[in-house]
């Protein structure tokens, strides 16, 4: 994921984001890849370029690619796929990281990244996207924090007993 960081190659990083995401739901070790997600929220001036038109309608879809074309690299279609596919993998990841007891303190850049994201960018759907995201994570958050704060013992001799 880090030899090329370009977002023509974001097909392939984003089947890389799902495998990280499967092991670490299926082995319960902790695979960091948030800020290799949130790599496209940080290119605002991509994102608020103009869109070039469509050329021709047949744009692959990102389960059977591994790379962008140039023509449909600057289009509006594949623009919203990045930011859904995006929000679709942080979504997972976090699913599969929802009930652990650092869910507060994980989500922090993320939110640090999307709440620039979401005030810097001109496309009124990316906000409301965004957005609806950062209000999932924070009721999560809650909850997770509610949770914590009911642990009667606070030490972290037995971790066995925090579940």
């Amino acid at each position: 994921m880090r030899l090329n960081q370009n977002l023509k190659y974001f097909p392939f990083h984003i089947k890389m984001y799902d495998l990280c995401t499967f092991i670490n739901e299926a082995t319960g070790q902790f695979v960091p890849i948030v800020q290799h997600i949130l790599l496209p929220f940080e290119n605002m001036k991509y994102f608020n370029s103009k869109p070039k038109p469509l050329e021709d309608k047949s744009v692959p879809d990102t389960l059977v690619a591994l790379k962008l074309a140039k023509k449909h690299f600057d289009t509006q279609v594949i623009k919203d796929r990045i930011i859904k596919e995006s929000i679709d993998a942080l979504t997972m990841f976090y699913g599969a990281n929802s009930a652990s007891l650092s869910f507060p303190e994980l989500v922090v850049p993320t939110c640090v990244v999307l709440r620039k994201f979401r005030k810097l960018t001109s496309n009124n759907a990316y906000r409301k996207t965004v957005g609806s995201f950062l209000d999932l994570i924070k009721r999560n958050e809650d909850y997770v924090v509610a949770e914590r704060a009911q642990i009667a013992e606070k030490c972290l001799r037995d971790p066995a007993k925090l579940h």
